[in-house]
């Protein structure tokens, strides 16, 4: 690389030395997300040993004019040249990189994008600051960045992202969450993997605190922008009253994947008819229950789910050992409708047919959304005996985590009124839903026993109340006859 040193962080480090084919990047403002992209254009022309033809892609090309370009020229000084409107860009390192830099705002630029050969294609701030109907990258654009970053010859692929957190909804949150193993070829053995990086608040020495301050007081009144611009964390999509507001991220989602405890009970939940939903996890010493995964289809019935999706799911080598199954005991519960015949036999149900397929006993959850609200509430509340929360979510069940953080909501009015007695139909309430259905079962509602408990001593000491007053009365009588 001649004359160019970069000073990163362990974090910048890994993201800037990964050899995935996609790379991503998260992080606050102000920690170095745009350093660390920069130097990985140099670094990946190394790695491909040739000159290499590489892209940046922002929502406007104004935006890259403003924001990245500074930033690259800060970086690379004398070395880096830029031409015909800040649209190409040259680096003049071992071996030489050359990048077109493009704004979707400009369709053609952005069709030239269908032509060149790249071996590196970078999008940056998919998710921007400044949230206006024209702002963002759409998904399109990295589809057609993976069928692009592929096409120089003698090179690797890479395509990298960096960006600050987006809203939970937002393509770039199901990307990062998605598994690291994009797709795989069995004839070939050739994967597409997927390195996901977030940078810690304060990871950048060299930001001052006053611009970290700055941040904070800019954002204090959104939570939403506080999550995303000052904590480096996804912003939860609240569309109404949240379910489950007892749920905490901070606390009950994990951000790596958990390993499947071999032993331990499996414990299944469903949301059955048109857009079913199984929820996966197990029940751990001390009396814990952890989520692993959560498997949601569309315009599809509940058997084509068990033979294909979780069937398919409960072969890999997370839940399967040697080719054994890592969980020998299942539990089975789902919504009390399952049972219900459908209009071509009596004597078939889903939870029949479910039965059939996992060898299993179905459980049906209870049929009032109370008994199941107030049980899910009161374990997000609690904690196991060893301390630890008493629900976790590991990150491969992501939709649960949206769901349990806001996505599941009841309906309000411009007052904030609550319209309804039932949450929302949406994806996210057939996830909560079977979640529901699972927990009342797992967990029966604590506080409703003892409630039925003090109900009993009161009634017990009520009693023993009035037969002291009673006798008091016969006794007094007695003294004045």
């Amino acid at each position: 690389m001649g004359d160019l040193f970069f000073d990163l962080s362990p974090i910048q480090s890994a993201f800037v030395h990964s050899d995935a084919q996609v790379v991503m990047l998260m992080g606050s403002m102000g920690e170095g997300k745009t350093y660390a992209g920069g130097v990985a254009i140099v670094r990946h022309a190394a790695r491909c040993g040739v000159p290499i033809r590489a892209a940046i892609i922002r929502d406007t090309h104004q935006n890259l004019k403003l924001s990245t370009v500074p930033d690259l020229q800060r970086m690379f000084g004398r070395f880096v040249h830029f031409h015909d409107d800040f649209k190409r860009m040259v680096i003049d390192c071992v071996p030489r990189v050359e990048c077109d830099l493009f704004g979707i705002d400009d369709p053609a630029s952005l069709s030239k994008l269908q032509g060149p050969q790249y071996a590196m294609i970078w999008l940056e701030e998919p998710a921007p600051i400044v949230e206006k109907a024209n702002a963002g990258l759409p998904r399109d654009v990295f589809d057609l960045a993976m069928a692009r970053a592929a096409r120089q010859a003698g090179t690797a692929m890479r395509v990298q992202i960096t960006q600050n957190p987006a809203d939970e909804n937002h393509w770039t949150e199901d990307l990062f969450m998605a598994p690291a193993v994009m797709i795989e070829n069995l004839e070939t053995g050739g994967r597409i993997l997927k390195d996901c990086f977030r940078i810690p608040y304060k990871d950048n020495k060299y930001l001052n605190q006053h611009a970290r301050d700055a941040n904070k007081v800019a954002f204090a009144n959104d939570p939403g922008k506080f999550a995303r611009y000052v904590e480096g964390r996804a912003a939860p999509v609240n569309r109404g009253c949240a379910v489950t507001p007892e749920y905490n991220a901070k606390i009950h989602f994990t951000e790596s994947i958990l390993p499947v405890v071999p032993g331990a009970l499996g414990v299944r939940g469903y949301d059955a008819w048109h857009h079913p939903c199984i929820i996966v996890s197990q029940y751990i010493n001390p009396g814990r229950l952890i989520v692993h995964d959560v498997l949601c289809g569309d315009g599809c019935a509940i058997e084509e789910m068990i033979e294909g999706p979780l069937l398919t799911l409960l072969s890999t080598p997370k839940y399967c050992a040697v080719g054994k199954p890592k969980i020998g005991d299942w539990r089975d519960i789902g919504d009390p409708s399952m049972r219900t015949p459908d209009q071509s036999s009596v004597q078939r149900t889903t939870a029949r047919l479910l039965e059939d397929k996992l060898k299993t006993r179905f459980e049906p959850g209870p049929v009032k959304l109370a008994a199941r609200l107030n049980p899910l509430k009161s374990a997000l509340l609690r904690l196991a005996p060893d301390g630890n929360p008493l629900v976790v979510v590991s990150r491969s069940a992501y939709p649960l985590h949206r769901a349990l953080n806001g996505g599941w909501h009841f309906k309000k009015d411009n007052s904030g009124n609550i319209i309804g007695t039932q949450p929302e139909k949406d994806a996210h309430s057939h996830v909560g839903d079977a979640f529901s259905y699972l927990v009342a079962q797992v967990f029966p509602f604590r506080r409703e026993r003892a409630t039925k408990s003090e109900t009993s001593a009161r009634n017990v000491r009520a009693k023993s109340l009035a037969e002291s007053y009673g006798h008091s009365r016969h006794t007094s009588g007695g003294y004045l006859h």
